[in-house]
């Protein structure tokens, strides 16, 4: 029995649980998969940690002769390194949050929560079921991507944001549904890192307008510098194997148009 249980442990859910701990409630968090949540394991950290090499690297074979910094030879990327470089990043943060929990003594319970009352919830779990009651609920269920109608994730050739930063490869050539900050992110640092990036945005300017026009334009002539291809105004309409390929259909202003991808 607890006085609060929190149903999720990303940056809203485990923040809350060590605050109603210090408030001297008896409290537990509940986490179905990694401690952090997406963003620490699948979002925004481990993007963030892709940018910053591919940053690295742009500047090693950029700016160091400038620097008087002499590199000879070729400048390559283990993609599989880079790959376990960025995922323990993650795995360090994600630590980090369980360190924090214990120390302030949050009770944590593995497993996914389902509620059998309303102040009681099952755990489920591989080693077994835990039923936990509590006066009061907290949910901090987090976000997962979703799907748009003709994409279905198979995370082979479509691939969702967490299959897209899971990639044990670099691609020839990738097109980004969607021209919101994390499609952008993804794209700018596989074009940094050498891949072909093409952009399909279905509103007529990038990040959804969630930015004012002239933060939109800095960000869109920093895309042309890196030779990412913007189609706005674009609609994904459907996708097919060709020759080991996919080609991608998009439709702009009632004509349709298609793009072949690896």
């Amino acid at each position: 029995k607890f006085d609060v249980v929190v149903i999720g442990a990303g940056p809203g859910g485990y923040v809350e649980a060590i605050r109603s701990k210090k408030k001297e409630k008896k409290t537990a968090i509940v986490e179905k998969e990694f401690l952090g949540g997406v963003c620490l394991n699948v979002g925004c950290i481990p993007s963030k940690a892709m940018i910053s090499a591919a940053h690295f690297l742009h500047r090693a074979q950029h700016d160091a002769a400038e620097m008087g910094i002499e590199i000879s030879g070729e400048i390559k990327v283990n993609f599989p390194k880079l790959l376990s470089w960025k995922n323990s990043v993650s795995s360090k943060m994600a630590q980090g949050v369980g360190q924090l929990l214990k120390g302030n003594g949050v009770t944590v319970f593995m497993g996914e929560a389902e509620f059998t009352s309303p102040n009681e919830v099952q755990v489920k779990s591989k080693s077994g079921n835990q039923n936990i009651k509590a006066k009061n609920f907290i949910l901090a269920l987090g976000s997962r991507p979703i799907e748009i109608p003709g994409f279905a994730f198979d995370e082979n050739h479509v691939l969702s944001s967490t299959g897209a930063l899971a990639l044990d490869k670099l691609p020839k050539r990738l097109a980004v549904i969607g021209g919101g900050y994390i499609g952008l992110e993804i794209g700018s640092y596989l074009a940094k890192l050498g891949s072909q990036i093409h952009v399909i945005e279905a509103t007529p300017q990038l990040l959804g307008g969630l930015m004012d026009s002239e933060a939109t334009q800095v960000v869109a002539r920093k895309l042309k510098k890196n030779n990412i291809d913007v189609k706005l105004d674009a609609k994904a309409l459907g996708w097919k194997l060709v020759n080991n390929s996919v080609e991608l259909k998009y439709q702009i202003k009632d004509k349709e148009k298609t793009k072949e991808e690896t």
